[in-house]
């Protein structure tokens, strides 16, 4: 595992130099803001998430992102690589890339509520997906409150020329967050899944909570929240906690 995290922490560390021009305007780790790039500006991202499963069985999930501001509503994400780290099988596999579009519709401050539609395209070996969101904010003050809710279907096999295998999620979030200052807020999260295997009607629900912090700095911002799992679903993972870095120029 060392091997393939030491470079990835440089990366970050490379990242965390950056601290001009305006910040991110991101308040959570795992909802999106309605605030797009932008148009000209490029942010590069890099994501880990850490899940803990039943038998203390620990997952890492990797993103290496890149966001594009297309115009001043629109923003194109590319996802270069998503891969994880299975640590019983001591294993890493490349999972996919995917492309994003996400096109503000308002704003969060100046209009009543500020609203946003997120589209992607994800593709890997033996896999294709499709998602799309609804995402929702306002801003009032110091205090920031995000939804977002979310269809995804995914289609699997053996290889990606015989994807017979189709499952489906309805999954939302929300957080709430207080600027202590302009650098540093503070907040929480919370996750509502359903995964719907081959589409025969929802599994039982995951939900999970928990605390954020985000610190923005010029052009440098980092967010991590660590989520508890509310509902009592052996399968899924019992804590999970997602750390994101990202720089834009």
């Amino acid at each position: 595992m060392r091997h393939l995290v030491v470079p990835l922490f440089a990366a970050l560390a490379l990242t965390v130099s950056s601290q001009q021009a305006s910040a991110s305007q991101r308040r959570f780790a795992y909802t999106y803001s309605t605030l797009t790039s932008p148009v000209g500006e490029v942010e590069l991202e890099n994501w880990i998430t850490w899940k803990r499963r039943p038998n203390t069985v620990n997952n890492f999930e990797f993103r290496h992102e890149v966001e594009i501001g297309l115009t001043d509503k629109t923003q194109l994400g590319l996802y270069l690589a998503n891969w994880d780290h299975d640590s019983r099988a001591n294993k890493s596999a490349f999972a996919e890339s995917a492309i994003e579009i996400i096109h503000n519709l308002s704003n969060p401050v100046s209009d009543p509520i500020g609203s946003a539609i997120y589209g992607e395209i994800a593709m890997g070996e033996r896999s294709f997906g499709i998602e799309t969101k609804l995402l929702l904010e306002k801003r009032i003050g110091r205090w920031t409150v995000a939804w977002n809710g979310k269809i995804e279907a995914e289609w699997e096999g053996d290889r990606f020329a015989d994807l017979q295998e189709a499952s489906g999620e309805l999954a939302q979030s929300v957080g709430v967050a207080y600027d202590l200052t302009k650098s540093l807020s503070l907040g929480a999260e919370l996750t509502h899944k359903l995964p719907m295997e081959k589409w025969k009607g929802p599994a039982n629900a995951e939900v999970y909570a928990g605390p954020n912090v985000t610190y923005r700095k010029g052009r440098f911002f980092a967010s991590v929240t660590t989520l508890f799992q509310t509902t009592n679903k052996q399968s899924a993972a019992s804590i999970e906690s997602r750390a994101i870095v990202g720089v834009s120029f």
